[in-house]
């Protein structure tokens, strides 16, 4: 089943709790989405979208089912030098729907909602190193720009490498 969409200028209250349980689920599950499992739900929720940006930022949700399955934030960098381009963060699948291609159908979107936004021409994106998260998204049409080698410390003695990924519009 295809993923419906809903595109938001805030975080919306009522889904917060259902997003943040998605989020907790995803990192529990082995998902790298800026926290190490364990994580308990109150820690996820004390940082869960402590950056977005009201009237900037999008939150985009995907729905299976009329139940948020998929979800992501399109930052806007709010720098006049990056106008022309938005970063894709906090993108999470939750497990329960994992291997249905719901996270390279959120990537289809964002890229359709970026392309609906005055100037916009180039996506980019970071991810974990380590877990050959960067096939995925080269699966989906992003190209690896650079990386930061030991830049992710997610425990004392296990240091990942930051990928960054670009997409032109």
């Amino acid at each position: 089943m295809a993923l419906t969409f809903e595109t938001y200028a805030e975080i919306p209250e009522a889904l917060r709790p259902v997003l943040v349980d998605i989020w907790t689920d995803a990192t529990n599950a082995g998902g790298a989405v800026g926290f190490v499992a364990p994580v308990e739900r109150e820690s996820v929720d004390a940082k869960a979208f402590r950056a977005f940006t009201v009237g900037k930022d999008l939150m985009l949700i995907g729905f299976a089912d009329g139940k948020a399955a998929a979800f992501l934030v399109i930052v806007d960098h709010q720098f006049p030098l990056m106008d022309h381009a938005r970063l894709l963060k906090t993108v999470v699948v939750d497990p329960k729907h994992q291997g249905r291609g719901y996270g390279a159908e959120l990537l289809r979107e964002a890229e359709r909602v970026a392309r609906t936004l005055d100037g916009v021409e180039m996506l980019h994106l970071t991810c974990r190193g380590g877990l050959g998260l960067e096939h995925f998204y080269s699966k989906c049409g992003y190209t690896e720009v650079g990386r930061i080698p030991r830049m992710l410390r997610v425990a004392a003695d296990d240091y990942r490498d930051e990928i960054h990924m670009a997409l032109s519009l």
